[in-house]
């Protein structure tokens, strides 16, 4: 075996999404333009800062893009998106507190969704298939 194939991938990014749901509904944000993929829709979410714990990130990142204090209950896999090396990590969340005040930087709308419409919001992102499969079992 090279040596190449021992060494860990270096180049995958870690970042996490925090599954919000109100009933059958699903908490989706559509990205502030002049972020990446600005426009699209996903669910809420971000990357793991170094030393951070995925678990922490989540509730980090929840507070900081929507100003709400989530508990996250349940990892329920994770997800590699397709072409750019990022692996996210999963959480379903409750929230704790807080209402929503959006960071207008990188949020420019939320809506709530059914799983069935999640597909259908034009532009969204890779991830969000890969999410739902994980949400329907």
């Amino acid at each position: 075996m090279s040596e190449q194939a021992h060494r860990p991938a270096l180049n995958i990014r870690r970042g996490v999404i925090g599954i919000l749901n109100r009933g059958d509904e699903y908490l989706m944000i559509r990205r502030a333009p002049g972020v990446p993929k600005g426009g699209a829709w996903c669910f809420p979410g971000g990357h793991v800062e170094p030393g951070e714990t995925p678990r922490k990130a989540v509730v980090r990142e929840l507070a900081e893009e929507l100003g709400i204090r989530v508990v996250p209950t349940i990892r329920i896999g994770a997800v590699r998106v397709p072409d750019t090396g990022h692996v996210l990590a999963v959480w379903c969340v409750r929230q704790l507190s807080g209402v929503f005040r959006l960071a207008e930087k990188e949020i420019s709308e939320v809506r709530w969704l059914p799983l069935s419409q999640i597909g259908t919001m034009n532009p969204g992102l890779p991830s969000n298939e890969l999410v739902v499969k994980l949400l329907i079992g």
